[in-house]
């Protein structure tokens, strides 16, 4: 289980919701911040990025809603984050080596995430342009998703303290 000695007053739900927040921030920037690098290669733009996210609640209305649509999609892109980060820490309470060897269950969990987003997920939003297999994007898509995996387990791994001696 998942020991939280962060501080009496935070407390294990307090702890764990610190480091929920915690690596959704750091994992979810670095996935969007990746995304709009990538796009911008392929000539978009990060309001277009935000904007396909917020396409799934908007549809093709999303892209004539200029930054009011990229703001929902940043949300979202979040919100999924913070439920693929709980994921984790919820399971992670209850197999424990997720959290003893974070260095291989972070790149083993991303490569999870990365095939649910790119298997599952983006097909079934965009089925005229997913699945696609591009060389290096694909590459450097899987690794960043290996980047979050570990991000999210070394978080979470933060919260293993020493036994007294």
């Amino acid at each position: 289980m998942i020991d939280d000695q962060s501080s009496a007053s935070d407390g294990k739900h307090g702890g764990f919701v610190n480091r929920l927040l915690l690596a959704t921030l750091a994992g979810g920037t670095l996935d969007i911040t990746y995304a709009c690098v990538v796009s911008c290669f392929r000539g978009r733009t990060p309001t277009a990025v935000l904007q396909s996210v917020a396409s799934g609640w908007q549809g093709a209305d999303a892209y004539q809603g200029g930054a009011g649509s990229a703001l929902l999609g940043l949300l979202t892109h979040y919100g999924i984050m913070t439920a693929m980060v709980a994921t984790f820490g919820v399971v992670a309470m209850r197999v424990p080596v997720l959290i003893h060897k974070p260095w291989l269950s972070g790149p083993v969990y991303g490569l999870a995430l990365y095939a649910v987003m790119y298997g599952i997920v983006l097909p079934l939003r965009f089925p005229e342009v997913f699945p696609r297999l591009n060389g290096w994007i694909t590459v450097s898509d899987i690794i960043v998703h290996m980047g979050v995996g570990l991000i999210i387990a070394l978080v979470f791994s933060r919260t293993r303290h020493p036994a007294p001696r």
